[in-house]
């Protein structure tokens, strides 16, 4: 009778527990220190895990992003693929094949470096800012890094994702790890290193020549 008596109150602590909200204060101080900064390179190692394949593929790669927006993705040492944003035009750049292709505003991939949210400086410039694009899910904090998991709140976005993952230094805000994992299993994971901030970026790392290039051409 005793036991029967206090189990709807052991429910009742348990349903509390699960409810308990996310501390948010690690996410909100980062997107503070985000404020200060201008620009970030990056080394990193991408992951793809893909359902077809029975081992990831690992690929080195290098990356630099800017407060205006500017972004050079490059993937592959000699690069294979680059990721080039300036703008108001973005393009995806195969050097070896001497093919790009124009990126139409809308018809990201979650797992196209166009479409990492990490990649903007700033991510945010609020946590209200942040908490209308992004569901937060998961925030822990281990030693002097940080784990965010979130979900976009975008419908059509919501329904290819499953999760989504960033990794950040608690002490300056630089990124750790991205990972982005879809419905279907399929995952991009990039660990970064030798991250460098507020460095002078030239100009000419947003530029590229396209002279001797040729769309790729368009599947039907």
């Amino acid at each position: 009778m005793r036991l029967a008596a206090l189990l709807p109150l052991i429910l009742l602590s348990q349903t509390a527990f699960s409810q308990a909200p996310i501390d948010l204060a690690p996410v909100k101080r980062w997107i503070s220190q985000q404020k200060e900064l201008r620009s970030i390179e990056a080394e990193f190692v991408q992951t793809r895990s893909l359902r077809a394949l029975r081992s990831p593929l690992s690929t080195p790669g290098k990356v630099w992003l800017n407060s205006t927006g500017e972004i050079r993705w490059e993937l592959g040492n000699p690069p294979k693929t680059i990721f080039l944003r300036k703008k108001d035009t973005t393009l995806l750049i195969h050097p070896q094949k001497q093919r790009y292709t124009p990126i139409t505003p809308g018809t990201d991939s979650p797992l196209n470096p166009q479409s990492f949210p990490m990649m903007e400086l700033p991510i945010a410039h609020t946590l209200s800012d942040f908490t209308k694009r992004f569901e937060i899910t998961q925030v822990q904090v281990e030693g002097d890094e940080c784990h965010l998991e979130f979900l976009p709140k975008d419908p059509e976005a919501r329904k290819l994702v499953q999760t989504i993952r960033i990794a950040f230094d608690t002490n300056n805000g630089h990124p750790k790890s991205f990972e982005a994992v879809t419905k279907d299993g399929s995952s991009l994971r990039n660990e970064f290193s030798n991250v460098r901030a507020n460095q002078k970026l030239e100009r000419s790392l947003f530029e590229f020549d396209l002279n001797g290039y040729q769309p790729e051409p368009q599947k039907k």
